[in-house]
C-alpha cells in the first residue's frame, strides 16, 4: 500500500509497504528497511493498492538479497526493525541468519548483542549474513561487516549470487530435457539424491516450490528445486548423485530448470554458490550467470 498521511505537525508525509493489520483506528504497514509502522486512521489522506517493489538484475544488493530470502525464508522470521532474523530448524546458514538489510531501529552495539541473544536463545550459533558488490568498496554491507570483525565475529562460506536474464538465448540441446520429471513436494527420489533429513524438508517446503528429478536409464540421478517470487526464479538444491559427477547431468538439470522458469513466466534467475565450488560455479557461468554481489556470514563462536 502506498500512504499519505499528515500528522500533528501538518507534514505530508508518504508511506510505501505491505499492510499487515487494519482495524477501525489504524493500519499498520512494513516498509522494505524498516520496522512496522502504526498510521492512526486520521492522519490518512489517500492510500491505495501499488504493485511490489520492482527488483532488476541492476537493482542494489539489499534488493536483491530480500527478493532471495522469500525463496529460503526458514520456518520463521523475525523482524528487527528492518533486519530480518531467520530461524530454519538449524539447517544450513542461510536459513539462520540475520538478514541485515536497512535499519535495525536501535543503537548498533545493542542491535548486534541482541542478534546474538536471540539465535543463543534458540540453541542456535549467532550469525549473520553479509552481502556487498565488492568487499573493497564503501557499503552498508562492508561497514557492518568490518563492525562485526571489530567484535570477533568470524567469517564462514564466502559465496557468490549470481544472475541471469531468462530472455537472453538459452544453450540446449535435443535431449536436455529428457528424463526431467516435477512434482509440488519433495518425493523420496528427490530426497535421496544428497543426505537428507526431516528439517531440510520443512526448510524446503515453506514456500510454494516446484522440485524437479533427473533420471537416466530408470535411476534418479540429480534433482533441484525452483521457486518463483515476482518475475524472478530461484534455483536451490541442485545436486547430483556423487559417482556420477562431470558427466553433464548437472547441466542438464540447470537447463531443464531455466526451461521451466521461463515457461512459468519468469525473466530473470538467480542462485546463490559458495566460491570453494570452482566447478558449479563455471558451469553456471557458461550458462551465462553473471555475479551480482557477494556475501559470506559471520558467526559468533563464543
Amino acid at each position: 500500500m502506498s500512504i499519505r498521511r499528515v500528522g500533528a505537525d501538518g507534514e505530508a508525509r508518504d508511506l510505501v509497504g505491505d499492510l499487515v493489520r487494519a482495524d477501525e483506528q489504524a493500519l499498520v504497514l512494513l516498509p522494505a528497511g524498516r520496522g512496522p509502522v502504526t498510521v492512526p486512521r486520521e492522519e490518512i489522506r489517500a492510500l491505495r493498492k501499488v504493485p511490489p517493489r520492482v527488483v532488476r538484475p541492476s537493482s542494489g544488493v539489499d534488493d536483491l538479497q530480500r527478493l532471495m530470502a522469500l525463496g529460503w525464508p526458514g520456518v520463521q522470521v523475525v523482524r528487527m526493525g528492518g533486519w530480518s532474523l531467520h530461524v530454519g530448524d538449524g539447517l544450513s546458514r542461510r536459513a539462520n541468519s540475520c538478514l541485515p538489510t536497512g535499519n535495525p531501529e536501535r543503537e548498533l552495539g545493542r542491535a548486534v548483542d541482541d542478534v546474538a541473544g536471540f539465535y543463543r536463545d534458540r540453541g542456535l550459533r549467532p550469525c549473520f549474513q553479509l552481502a556487498a558488490r565488492s568487499w573493497a568498496v564503501d557499503e552498508p554491507g562492508t561497514a557492518l561487516d568490518d563492525a562485526l570483525a571489530e567484535r570477533g565475529w568470524t567469517v564462514a562460506e564466502p559465496s557468490q549470487a549470481l544472475v541471469r536474464d531468462l530472455r537472453s538465448a538459452q544453450p540446449e540441446s535435443p535431449n536436455t530435457l529428457e528424463g526431467l520429471q516435477w512434482a509440488g513436494h519433495p518425493s523420496k527420489d528427490w530426497l535421496a539424491v544428497e543426505p537428507s533429513s526431516a528439517a531440510r524438508e520443512r526448510v524446503a517446503t515453506v514456500v510454494p516450490a516446484h522440485y524437479a528429478t533427473l533420471r537416466r536409464a530408470g535411476a534418479v540421478i540429480a534433482a533441484g528445486r525452483l521457486v518463483l517470487t515476482q518475475d524472478w526464479a530461484g534455483l536451490s538444491c541442485l545436486a547430483v548423485t556423487p559417482h556420477l559427477r562431470g558427466r553433464g547431468h548437472g547441466r542438464a538439470l540447470t537447463i531443464g530448470l531455466m526451461a521451466r522458469a521461463r515457461e512459468l513466466g519468469a525473466r530473470f534467475c538467480y542462485l546463490q554458490v559458495a566460491d570453494h565450488n570452482d566447478s558449479a560455479r563455471g558451469l553456471y557461468q557458461s550458462l551465462g550467470f553473471v555475479e551480482h554481489h557477494r556475501y559470506h556470514y559471520r558467526e559468533r563462536v563464543s
